[in-house]
């Protein structure tokens, strides 16, 4: 095997606008603010991620991103890692980059204790992730939708225009209350991140991005909005708790969107189909690692709660 042409390299914040540029690179423009770094990795409240690039000649060609999360895995919690960005530059062809990257991310986060390393993937990276690098797929997650205005958007996708709409309201502060009917939901739930006021006002509270919240006495929801295969979207992002029906409905009113998304979990799919909700052949593939000996790998969809806020996507 032929020697590398790059290093790999810890972040550290002197390389943090090399990171941002490549981002825009890689995503034609777009990517993340200074702000919504901080937000990701710095103010997690597991205080901990994994951050590497590739550079070859001064030049940034890649980096890898790890997101540390706490989990209730096999019904103690613990610590695991989402991976959220492997990107590449046009020099890192044919070089390894997003291998190599990868595979010392996930050995890095192995030392620091965690016990899986979990992600959803695209058509594009999940199979190097599954065929190359040790992982391995776990499930796919059903997409479900309720239309709102689908003429709309059917007039913007063929206009090829840009999708317009938001969120009316703002998110809660999150407390007592809030962890107490999580605890309560979780204890019949799978392997699952931990909801706790911590993590869902860093999340959704302290984020860049539009969210508004609703509760009532018995549970609470958490919906956002984005732009989905061109289409404007409200985002069920969390559902937890009793009155899934009544919360959906309102998450839907807060939304101005085409349609609204959901990721419902086993056991939820008729409170989502009362609520208007209908599946969707689209899915996302989920796929993950175990980081230590001793640590099982579950599989399957009835093995994890997740939800579209689990997710770096939306």
């Amino acid at each position: 095997m032929s020697e590398r042409s790059f290093e790999i390299v810890p972040y550290e914040p002197a390389r943090r606008g090399d990171f941002l540029a490549l981002m825009r690179e890689v995503y034609e423009g777009t990517g993340w603010s200074e702000e919504e770094f901080d937000w990701w990795f710095e103010q997690n409240p597991t205080g901990r991620f994994v951050l590497n690039l590739a550079v070859e000649d001064g030049q940034t060609i890649g980096a890898a991103a790890q997101s540390y999360a706490r989990m209730v895995l096999g019904g103690r919690e613990a610590e695991a890692t989402f991976t959220i960005h492997v990107m590449t530059g046009a020099a890192a062809r044919g070089k390894g980059v997003f291998s190599a990257l990868q595979l010392w991310n996930d050995d890095e986060a192995a030392r620091g204790g965690a016990r899986l390393a979990l992600g959803f993937t695209n058509p594009m990276a999940g199979p190097i992730f599954v065929s190359r690098l040790g992982w391995e797929e776990l499930c796919w997650l059903r997409l479900w939708a309720r239309p709102k205005r689908p003429l709309r958007a059917v007039r913007h996708l063929r206009a090829h225009g840009t999708p317009a709409g938001g969120v009316r309201g703002e998110v809660e502060g999150f407390g007592p209350r809030h962890e107490e009917i999580y605890r309560r939901a979780a204890a019949g739930w799978a392997d699952h991140l931990v909801k706790d006021a911590a993590y869902l006002n860093w999340r959704y509270g302290a984020s860049t991005r539009p969210y508004a919240s609703v509760s009532t006495a018995r549970g609470f929801a958490v919906v956002g909005w984005g732009v989905y295969r061109g289409v404007s979207a409200g985002l069920v992002c969390e559902l937890v708790g009793g009155d899934g029906v009544k919360l959906l409905h309102r998450c839907a009113r807060l939304v101005d969107a085409d349609l609204v998304l959901a990721m419902p979990n086993p056991g939820e799919h008729r409170t989502y189909a009362a609520a208007g909700f209908v599946p969707t052949p689209a899915a996302i593939r989920f796929i993950g690692r175990s980081l230590q000996p001793d640590e099982p790998l579950p599989h399957g969809r009835d093995a994890f709660r997740l939800s579209l806020g689990d997710t770096d996507i939306f």
